[in-house]
C-alpha cells in the first residue's frame, strides 16, 4: 500500500536517496532550500517492505493564480526517481493521479515514466557531465582549442579564483547572476533567500563551494557548486559584462574542474541545457561535456478545467516589464522575490 509521507519529517527519505542514484536534487537538504525560498511544501509518495521505504516520488502540490499542479520537482535540472521498477512507478502514479490535476515530471529521457504510456513525453534539454580524469595532466586532454585559448585569457588577465569568504562575497556573486538574467536573458532572477539557504545547508558545512574569480577586489565570475557523492554540481554560474571577453566563464568551469578533482570527484555535472540554447550546449561541450537527454513528463486527468490563460499572460506580461534595462535592478529583484514561484 502506498502512502503519502512529509518529505522534512522523514530522515529515511535520504537512506532511499542514498541507496538508489544519490542525485542531490532528490536530497531532504535540497527541497528545504526551496521550501525557504518559495514556501512549497515537500510531499512524496512511497511504498514501506519490511527495510523501510523501498519506493517513492517526491513533489510539491501547488495551488496557485497558474492553477493547481503537481510537480515532481520544481526548481530542479530534474528529478530522481527513486523507484524499484516500471510497476512500482505505476502504482505510485496511481496515488498522485487521485490528486486530479496536472502532473509534470521533469527525468531523463529513458526513466520509467517513459513504459507509462498515460504520460506525454517531450526531449527538451540535455544534462551535460565531465568525466574528471584523476591525473591532473590529462584533465584539459578533452578540451577543444578554444575554451583553452579562454582560460588563458583569464589567467594573462591576472584572474585569480578562490571558494567565498563570506555572505557579502555571496551577494557580489547574486548581483552578477542577477544581471545576467536579466539584461542578457531578460528573465526575473531567483530569490536571494535561495542562494542564502543553499549557503546555509550546503557551503557552510562544507559540502559546496561558491567559487569566485577575482580581478583585484572586482568579483569577475564565479560558480555555486554542490558536492554531492562523487558528483559536483555546477548549479549557477554568472560572470561580469566586463570580463567576459577576458575568458572569464571559461576561467570559472576549468577552475571547478581542477577544484573537484582535488575533493575527489569523478564527474563534473554542468547541469540542464534547454534545447534551445544551443550556445549554452555548445559551450559546455567544448569542454569534453557529454550529454544526456531530459524529458519532460506530462499528465492531465479527463476532466481537468485548465485556468484562464489570462493568468499566465500576466506572469509573463510583468516578467518582461520588470526585466526591462530601465528598471532599477532593486525592483526588479523585489519582482523576482514574488514571482518567481509561479514558475514551478
Amino acid at each position: 500500500m502506498s502512502e503519502i509521507i512529509d518529505v522534512m519529517e522523514t530522515p529515511e527519505w535520504d537512506d532511499l536517496i542514498a541507496g538508489s542514484n544519490g542525485e542531490v536534487f532528490g536530497t531532504r537538504r535540497w527541497m528545504s532550500c526551496l521550501r525557504d525560498a518559495f514556501d512549497l511544501r515537500f510531499e512524496a509518495v512511497v511504498e514501506r517492505d519490511a527495510n523501510g521505504i523501498s519506493g517513492g516520488i517526491p513533489f510539491a502540490h501547488i495551488e496557485d493564480v497558474r492553477g493547481e499542479r503537481v510537480v515532481v520537482l520544481p526548481f530542479s535540472d530534474f528529478s530522481p526517481l527513486p523507484v524499484r521498477d516500471s510497476a512500482q512507478w505505476a502504482s505510485l502514479a496511481d496515488r498522485l493521479m487521485e490528486f486530479e490535476v496536472p502532473i509534470g515530471v521533469g527525468a531523463p529521457s529513458d526513466s520509467v515514466v517513459l513504459t507509462d504510456d498515460r504520460f506525454k513525453a517531450e526531449t527538451s534539454a540535455v544534462r551535460q557531465q565531465v568525466y574528471l580524469d584523476p591525473d591532473p595532466e590529462k584533465l584539459f586532454d578533452r578540451l577543444s582549442t578554444q575554451p583553452l585559448r579562454h582560460v588563458r585569457k583569464a589567467e594573462r588577465a591576472g584572474i585569480k579564483f578562490r571558494p567565498a569568504e563570506n555572505r557579502e562575497e555571496l551577494r557580489a556573486f547574486y548581483e552578477l547572476h542577477r544581471g545576467v538574467r536579466k539584461y542578457r536573458h531578460g528573465l526575473l532572477c531567483q530569490p536571494f533567500d535561495l542562494f542564502s539557504a543553499i549557503w546555509d545547508r550546503f557551503i557552510e558545512p562544507g559540502d559546496g563551494t561558491l567559487l569566485l574569480g577575482f580581478d583585484g577586489e572586482t568579483v569577475a565570475s564565479g560558480c555555486l557548486l554542490l558536492s554531492v557523492g562523487e558528483t559536483f554540481y555546477y548549479k549557477y554560474a554568472a560572470s561580469h559584462p566586463d570580463y567576459r571577453s577576458k575568458g572569464a566563464s571559461h576561467g570559472a568551469v576549468a577552475a571547478a574542474m581542477s577544484l573537484g578533482l582535488e575533493l575527489g570527484h569523478n564527474t563534473l555535472d554542468l547541469g540542464r541545457s534547454d534545447l534551445a540554447q544551443q550556445g549554452l550546449i555548445d559551450f559546455k561541450r567544448r569542454f569534453g561535456a557529454t550529454a544526456s537527454p531530459l524529458s519532460r513528463y506530462s499528465w492531465k486527468p479527463d476532466l481537468y478545467n485548465a485556468p484562464d490563460v489570462a493568468s499566465a499572460e500576466i506572469i509573463d506580461g510583468l516578467s518582461r516589464l520588470f526585466t526591462n534595462p530601465e528598471v532599477p535592478d532593486d525592483i526588479t529583484e523585489q519582482a523576482g522575490d514574488l514571482m518567481y514561484r509561479f514558475f514551478a
